[in-house]
Protein backbone atom coordinates (compact mmCIF):
# COMPACT_ATOMS: atom_id res chain seq x y z
CA UNK A 1 0.00 0.00 0.00
CA UNK A 2 2.97 2.54 1.05
CA UNK A 3 3.34 2.76 -3.18
CA UNK A 4 0.10 3.96 -3.54
CA UNK A 5 -2.52 6.61 -2.70
CA UNK A 6 -4.90 5.64 -0.49
CA UNK A 7 -8.68 6.63 -1.73
CA UNK A 8 -10.73 9.20 -0.50
CA UNK A 9 -14.40 9.15 -0.37
CA UNK A 10 -17.45 10.67 0.21
CA UNK A 11 -20.14 8.57 2.01
CA UNK A 12 -23.94 9.88 1.91
CA UNK A 13 -24.46 8.50 5.50
CA UNK A 14 -28.88 9.09 4.95
CA UNK A 15 -30.96 8.38 7.95
CA UNK A 16 -30.04 6.56 11.14
CA UNK A 17 -31.73 3.74 9.15
CA UNK A 18 -29.23 3.03 6.87
CA UNK A 19 -27.26 1.81 9.76
CA UNK A 20 -29.01 -1.38 9.71
CA UNK A 21 -31.13 -1.83 6.32
CA UNK A 22 -29.26 -3.08 3.30
CA UNK A 23 -29.79 -0.90 -0.22
CA UNK A 24 -27.05 -0.34 -2.99
CA UNK A 25 -24.76 2.25 -0.89
CA UNK A 26 -24.62 -0.67 1.90
CA UNK A 27 -23.44 -2.70 -0.32
CA UNK A 28 -20.71 -0.56 -1.73
CA UNK A 29 -19.95 0.38 1.72
CA UNK A 30 -19.23 -3.38 1.90
CA UNK A 31 -16.81 -4.56 -0.83
CA UNK A 32 -14.71 -1.15 -0.15
CA UNK A 33 -14.04 -1.75 3.34
CA UNK A 34 -13.32 -5.14 2.62
CA UNK A 35 -10.89 -4.00 0.13
CA UNK A 36 -9.37 -1.40 2.40
CA UNK A 37 -8.91 -4.37 4.93
CA UNK A 38 -7.18 -6.80 1.98
CA UNK A 39 -5.10 -3.88 1.74
CA UNK A 40 -3.74 -3.11 5.05
CA UNK A 41 -5.55 -0.07 5.63
CA UNK A 42 -3.64 1.65 8.87
CA UNK A 43 -6.48 3.91 10.09
CA UNK A 44 -9.71 6.07 8.83
CA UNK A 45 -10.09 9.81 9.48
CA UNK A 46 -13.42 10.68 9.18
CA UNK A 47 -14.86 14.41 8.06
CA UNK A 48 -18.49 14.23 9.45
CA UNK A 49 -21.25 16.56 9.51
CA UNK A 50 -22.30 16.52 12.86
CA UNK A 51 -19.84 18.04 14.67
CA UNK A 52 -18.90 22.19 13.96
CA UNK A 53 -16.55 24.33 16.05
CA UNK A 54 -17.04 27.98 17.21
CA UNK A 55 -14.89 30.14 15.64
CA UNK A 56 -11.97 29.54 13.78
CA UNK A 57 -11.67 26.11 15.94
CA UNK A 58 -10.56 22.74 14.40
CA UNK A 59 -11.18 19.68 16.88
CA UNK A 60 -9.55 15.88 16.29
CA UNK A 61 -11.60 13.74 18.78
CA UNK A 62 -9.63 11.48 21.06
CA UNK A 63 -12.29 10.16 23.67
CA UNK A 64 -10.71 6.22 23.97
CA UNK A 65 -14.32 4.92 24.44
CA UNK A 66 -16.82 7.56 22.77
CA UNK A 67 -20.75 7.00 23.23
CA UNK A 68 -23.08 6.37 20.41
CA UNK A 69 -25.24 9.30 20.19
CA UNK A 70 -28.22 10.50 17.92
CA UNK A 71 -28.72 6.39 17.50
CA UNK A 72 -31.98 5.79 19.22
CA UNK A 73 -33.83 5.59 16.22
CA UNK A 74 -32.59 2.45 15.02
CA UNK A 75 -32.25 -1.15 17.40
CA UNK A 76 -29.89 -0.92 19.59
CA UNK A 77 -28.91 -4.19 18.81
CA UNK A 78 -27.32 -2.56 15.42
CA UNK A 79 -24.80 -0.47 17.06
CA UNK A 80 -24.29 -0.21 21.00
CA UNK A 81 -21.88 -2.85 21.10
CA UNK A 82 -19.93 -1.61 17.33
CA UNK A 83 -15.94 -1.49 18.41
CA UNK A 84 -14.79 2.31 17.79
CA UNK A 85 -11.74 1.76 17.88
CA UNK A 86 -9.99 5.67 18.35
CA UNK A 87 -6.68 6.36 18.14
CA UNK A 88 -4.66 9.05 19.80
CA UNK A 89 -1.73 8.49 17.74
CA UNK A 90 -3.85 8.96 14.44
CA UNK A 91 -5.45 11.97 16.49
CA UNK A 92 -2.36 13.89 16.99
CA UNK A 93 -0.41 12.99 13.33
CA UNK A 94 -3.88 14.85 12.22
CA UNK A 95 -3.44 18.12 14.55
CA UNK A 96 0.42 17.98 13.74
CA UNK A 97 -0.59 18.38 9.88
CA UNK A 98 -3.69 20.59 10.57
CA UNK A 99 -0.84 23.41 12.50
CA UNK A 100 1.72 22.78 9.56
CA UNK A 101 -0.74 24.28 7.28
CA UNK A 102 -1.39 27.11 9.33
CA UNK A 103 -4.17 26.13 11.26
CA UNK A 104 -3.89 28.00 14.54
CA UNK A 105 -6.57 27.11 16.76
CA UNK A 106 -6.27 22.68 16.77
CA UNK A 107 -6.49 20.73 19.72
CA UNK A 108 -7.46 16.91 20.73
CA UNK A 109 -10.97 16.72 22.15
CA UNK A 110 -11.50 14.18 24.59
CA UNK A 111 -15.02 14.24 25.00
CA UNK A 112 -16.80 13.77 22.04
CA UNK A 113 -19.10 11.62 21.09
CA UNK A 114 -19.49 9.41 17.59
CA UNK A 115 -22.90 9.54 15.52
CA UNK A 116 -24.76 7.84 12.67
CA UNK A 117 -22.84 10.35 10.31
CA UNK A 118 -19.59 8.47 11.07
CA UNK A 119 -21.11 5.04 12.73
CA UNK A 120 -23.07 4.04 9.39
CA UNK A 121 -20.42 3.95 6.92
CA UNK A 122 -18.24 2.77 9.50
CA UNK A 123 -20.49 -0.48 10.70
CA UNK A 124 -20.76 -1.94 6.27
CA UNK A 125 -17.16 -1.30 5.77
CA UNK A 126 -15.22 -2.59 9.09
CA UNK A 127 -18.29 -4.74 10.46
CA UNK A 128 -16.06 -6.28 12.89
CA UNK A 129 -14.82 -2.82 14.16
CA UNK A 130 -12.69 0.17 12.79
CA UNK A 131 -9.19 0.00 12.28
CA UNK A 132 -7.33 3.09 14.21
CA UNK A 133 -9.65 6.16 13.83
CA UNK A 134 -10.59 9.48 14.67
CA UNK A 135 -13.11 12.21 13.64
CA UNK A 136 -12.22 15.80 12.31
CA UNK A 137 -14.80 18.75 13.33
CA UNK A 138 -15.70 21.40 10.42
CA UNK A 139 -16.13 24.70 11.23
CA UNK A 140 -19.04 26.58 11.73
CA UNK A 141 -17.90 29.69 9.80
CA UNK A 142 -18.58 27.32 7.06
CA UNK A 143 -16.07 28.87 4.78
CA UNK A 144 -15.43 26.76 1.54
CA UNK A 145 -12.02 27.47 0.91
CA UNK A 146 -11.07 26.52 4.90
CA UNK A 147 -12.82 23.39 4.50
CA UNK A 148 -10.84 22.70 0.94
CA UNK A 149 -8.04 23.17 2.78
CA UNK A 150 -8.41 21.27 5.90
CA UNK A 151 -8.90 17.80 3.17
CA UNK A 152 -5.67 19.34 1.30
CA UNK A 153 -3.68 19.21 5.08
CA UNK A 154 -4.95 15.95 5.69
CA UNK A 155 -4.46 14.51 1.84
CA UNK A 156 -1.04 13.68 2.79
CA UNK A 157 -2.05 10.99 4.94
CA UNK A 158 -3.16 9.37 1.69
CA UNK A 159 0.76 8.28 1.47
CA UNK A 160 1.04 6.75 5.01
CA UNK A 161 -2.00 3.85 4.36
CA UNK A 162 -4.68 6.08 6.07
CA UNK A 163 -8.26 6.30 4.47
CA UNK A 164 -10.05 10.06 4.57
CA UNK A 165 -13.86 9.76 4.44
CA UNK A 166 -15.92 12.56 3.89
CA UNK A 167 -19.66 11.94 5.21
CA UNK A 168 -22.74 13.99 4.69
CA UNK A 169 -24.78 13.91 2.18
CA UNK A 170 -25.49 15.08 -1.88
CA UNK A 171 -28.64 16.07 -1.12
CA UNK A 172 -29.72 16.60 3.09
CA UNK A 173 -33.27 18.85 3.66
CA UNK A 174 -34.60 17.27 6.30
CA UNK A 175 -37.43 19.81 6.37
CA UNK A 176 -38.65 18.56 2.97
CA UNK A 177 -38.54 15.27 3.27
CA UNK A 178 -41.33 12.66 3.36
CA UNK A 179 -41.47 11.23 6.51
CA UNK A 180 -45.22 9.78 6.25
CA UNK A 181 -44.90 6.42 4.98
CA UNK A 182 -41.37 6.18 7.69
CA UNK A 183 -43.42 6.69 10.28
CA UNK A 184 -46.42 4.83 9.10
CA UNK A 185 -44.68 1.46 8.08
CA UNK A 186 -40.91 2.08 8.12
CA UNK A 187 -40.47 2.67 4.69
CA UNK A 188 -37.86 5.08 4.28
CA UNK A 189 -36.70 4.22 0.85
CA UNK A 190 -40.03 4.93 -0.78
CA UNK A 191 -39.27 3.16 -4.27
CA UNK A 192 -42.36 4.20 -5.35
CA UNK A 193 -42.10 8.17 -5.25
CA UNK A 194 -39.96 10.43 -7.67
CA UNK A 195 -37.55 12.58 -5.64
CA UNK A 196 -38.73 16.30 -6.30
CA UNK A 197 -36.82 18.58 -8.96
CA UNK A 198 -34.80 20.76 -6.83
CA UNK A 199 -33.50 17.78 -5.42
CA UNK A 200 -32.76 15.71 -8.90
CA UNK A 201 -31.17 18.87 -10.29
CA UNK A 202 -28.69 19.54 -7.66
CA UNK A 203 -27.71 15.83 -6.89
CA UNK A 204 -27.06 15.49 -10.97
CA UNK A 205 -25.08 18.66 -10.51
CA UNK A 206 -23.00 16.99 -7.50
CA UNK A 207 -22.02 13.74 -9.52
CA UNK A 208 -21.76 16.05 -12.84
CA UNK A 209 -18.99 18.05 -10.97
CA UNK A 210 -17.05 14.83 -9.40
CA UNK A 211 -17.03 13.11 -12.55
CA UNK A 212 -16.28 16.00 -14.68
CA UNK A 213 -13.95 17.90 -13.08
CA UNK A 214 -10.20 16.67 -12.99
CA UNK A 215 -8.35 17.51 -9.90
CA UNK A 216 -5.49 20.09 -11.28
CA UNK A 217 -2.20 19.46 -9.61
CA UNK A 218 -2.12 23.74 -9.28
CA UNK A 219 -4.77 23.68 -6.73
CA UNK A 220 -3.06 21.09 -4.38
CA UNK A 221 0.28 23.25 -4.27
CA UNK A 222 1.62 26.74 -3.67
CA UNK A 223 -1.69 27.77 -2.54
CA UNK A 224 -1.99 31.15 -0.29
CA UNK A 225 -2.78 30.04 3.65
CA UNK A 226 -6.25 30.97 4.03
CA UNK A 227 -7.73 33.01 1.47
CA UNK A 228 -7.52 31.14 -1.44
CA UNK A 229 -11.20 31.49 -2.22
CA UNK A 230 -10.09 33.36 -6.29
CA UNK A 231 -7.37 30.52 -6.70
CA UNK A 232 -9.51 27.39 -6.67
CA UNK A 233 -12.56 28.75 -8.16
CA UNK A 234 -10.57 29.49 -11.72
CA UNK A 235 -10.71 26.51 -13.85
CA UNK A 236 -12.50 22.77 -14.16
CA UNK A 237 -10.60 21.58 -10.90
CA UNK A 238 -12.20 19.38 -8.13
CA UNK A 239 -12.40 21.94 -5.55
CA UNK A 240 -13.47 25.00 -7.08
CA UNK A 241 -15.88 23.17 -8.87
CA UNK A 242 -17.32 21.96 -5.65
CA UNK A 243 -16.93 25.22 -4.24
CA UNK A 244 -19.21 27.10 -6.94
CA UNK A 245 -21.94 24.50 -6.34
CA UNK A 246 -22.57 26.68 -3.22
CA UNK A 247 -23.89 29.21 -5.16
CA UNK A 248 -25.71 26.57 -7.50
CA UNK A 249 -29.51 27.93 -7.76
CA UNK A 250 -30.43 24.76 -5.90
CA UNK A 251 -28.51 24.48 -3.64
CA UNK A 252 -30.10 25.91 -0.66
CA UNK A 253 -32.94 23.95 -1.43
CA UNK A 254 -30.74 20.23 -1.14
CA UNK A 255 -28.60 22.35 1.74
CA UNK A 256 -30.88 25.05 3.88
CA UNK A 257 -27.81 24.02 6.44
CA UNK A 258 -24.71 23.38 4.84
CA UNK A 259 -23.41 21.20 7.53
CA UNK A 260 -24.08 18.00 5.23
CA UNK A 261 -22.07 19.06 1.99
CA UNK A 262 -18.68 20.83 3.70
CA UNK A 263 -17.50 17.24 4.36
CA UNK A 264 -17.47 17.27 0.69
CA UNK A 265 -15.09 20.08 0.24
CA UNK A 266 -12.67 18.19 2.82
CA UNK A 267 -12.62 15.55 0.72
CA UNK A 268 -12.27 17.00 -2.52
CA UNK A 269 -9.46 19.32 -0.85
CA UNK A 270 -7.82 15.46 0.26
CA UNK A 271 -8.64 14.24 -3.41
CA UNK A 272 -6.54 17.05 -4.97
CA UNK A 273 -3.21 15.42 -3.44
CA UNK A 274 -3.33 13.29 -7.02
CA UNK A 275 -4.53 14.15 -10.08
CA UNK A 276 -7.92 12.21 -11.49
CA UNK A 277 -11.70 11.78 -11.85
CA UNK A 278 -14.34 10.93 -8.86
CA UNK A 279 -16.64 8.35 -9.47
CA UNK A 280 -20.35 7.63 -8.76
CA UNK A 281 -20.14 3.94 -6.95
CA UNK A 282 -23.78 4.11 -5.68
CA UNK A 283 -27.03 6.06 -4.61
CA UNK A 284 -29.50 5.72 -2.16
CA UNK A 285 -32.56 7.43 -2.43
CA UNK A 286 -34.50 8.46 1.05
CA UNK A 287 -37.41 10.11 2.80
CA UNK A 288 -38.09 10.95 -1.72
CA UNK A 289 -36.25 13.71 -1.37
CA UNK A 290 -32.60 12.98 0.19
CA UNK A 291 -30.00 11.43 -2.03
CA UNK A 292 -27.34 9.37 -0.62
CA UNK A 293 -24.54 9.63 -3.31
CA UNK A 294 -21.08 7.72 -2.57
CA UNK A 295 -18.05 8.59 -4.87
CA UNK A 296 -14.91 8.02 -4.35
CA UNK A 297 -11.50 9.08 -5.75
CA UNK A 298 -8.64 6.54 -6.62
CA UNK A 299 -8.83 2.69 -5.52
CA UNK A 300 -7.21 -0.05 -3.90
CA UNK A 301 -6.89 -2.25 -6.54
CA UNK A 302 -6.41 -1.69 -10.05
CA UNK A 303 -9.64 -3.23 -11.28
CA UNK A 304 -12.19 -2.04 -8.90
CA UNK A 305 -13.50 0.39 -11.47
Amino acid sequence: MSARLTPVTFASHGSPWMCCKESKSSEWWAKFGQQALDNGVKGVVFIGAHWEELNDKIRVATKFDPGRAQMDMVPRSHWENYPINVSEKLAYRVISLLREHQFHDVEADPTFDWHDDTITPAKWMFPSGTPPATVVSLNARFKPSFHVKIGMALGKLRGEGILIVGSGGAVHNLYRNNWLPMLRSGDNFQQNKKPAQWALDFGSAVTEVIKNNEVSSSAAHGLPSIGFTDTVQQGPSLSGGLIRLTQHPKYKDAHPTDDHYFPLLVAGGAASTAAGHGKLMAQTWELQNMCNSQYVWGSWVESDG
